[in-house]
Order: structure tokens, then C-alpha cells, then sequence
């Protein structure tokens, strides 16, 4: 927000310019056990909105990237426990382990090319030209964002209750 900040006297001087925030499929869907992580995205994906809306009368368009999981950063293997040091609440350890099951097999079949295709997009955003807000460039993350976006509250979910708490897809 202070790049944002930096740079909108430069835009707003020329009419024009284009702001890309990166964000995530997580700022669409709470993901269990990364709570804290979707709330920062659900956050950027709040703020690029509104600032589409008030900049767009300049000339001046926000862009998001929506990616899901890039396998060469690690993140599903962070997100699935992988390396932590922390002692689980005793509560919590069967979801726990239930949950690192289903981020491992979402690292087992990701995108290979995820981080060209981020990148693709990221370049798509800065130089399309339209007011398209969102991009999501990756594969694994696109059903759950279509769910989210295009069904009923009880069909998200209910898919969600299948994916996170059973296991099913």
C-alpha cells in the first residue's frame, strides 16, 4: 500500500497508468489452518476493489492476481505443517493431520509451470488494457474460485465441507 501510495501522484498527474496486486486464490476461500493468511488476502482483494473503482474515474486501473499454489515456493508444504516447531492444541491435532493430507495431495498434482504462468499473468494485467479486475492463472485454484464466485452459498459450501473436512473432491 505505500508502493500505492508512492506512485498514484505519478498516475494520477498522467490519467493513466495500471496497478497489479498479487493476492491469492486465499482471498477468496477461508483455507483451514491458514486462516490468518486469508484474512491479509481477503484484505487486498477488499482494497484493490474499492481502489478500482475510485481510481477508474483517472484512468488509472488495479489489476489482481489470483494464483493458487506455486510448488516451486514451498507454500503448500509450509501450509501443510511441514518444518513447524509450533505445539498443536491438542483439539486440533486429528483435523491437523487430516488437513496436511489434503495440502499434500494438492502439492502432489500442481501446476509445474505455476510460477510462468503467475508471471504471464501478472504481464497480461499490466498490458491488456481493460478493466478486468481479476486474473487466475493457475489451474488448481480456478475450480474453487469458480465455486465460490458462481454458486449458491450452500453448493460453496457444502464443496468446501467435502474438500477440507472429508476429503473428497
Amino acid at each position: 500500500m505505500p508502493a500505492a501510495r508512492a506512485v498514484l501522484p505519478h498516475l494520477r498527474a498522467n490519467r493513466a497508468g495500471t496497478i497489479v496486486n498479487v493476492s491469492s486464490g486465499a482471498g477468496a476461500i477461508g483455507f483451514p489452518m491458514a486462516s490468518i493468511y486469508s484474512a491479509s488476502k481477503f484484505a487486498l482483494e477488499g482494497w484493490s476493489e474499492g481502489l478500482s473503482y475510485e481510481l477508474g474515474s483517472l484512468g488509472i486501473r488495479v489489476k489482481l492476481v489470483e494464483p493458487g499454489a506455486a510448488p516451486q515456493t514451498k507454500f503448500i508444504a509450509r501450509m501443510s505443517g511441514e518444518g513447524a516447531t509450533l505445539q498443536p492444541v491438542a483439539d486440533y491435532v486429528p483435523f491437523l493431520e487430516h488437513i496436511g493430507r489434503v495440502y499434500g495431495g494438492m502439492a502432489e498434482a500442481p501446476d509445474a509451470d505455476a510460477v510462468q504462468k503467475v508471471v504471464a499473468a501478472i504481464f497480461e494485467a499490466a498490458t491488456d488494457g481493460t478493466d478486468r479486475l481479476r486474473y487466475a492463472p493457475t489451474n488448481d485454484i480456478a475450480p474453487l474460485l469458480a465455486a465460490r464466485r458462481g454458486a449458491s452459498e450452500e453448493a460453496y459450501r457444502a464443496l468446501t465441507r467435502r474438500l477440507f473436512v472429508s476429503g473428497e473432491a
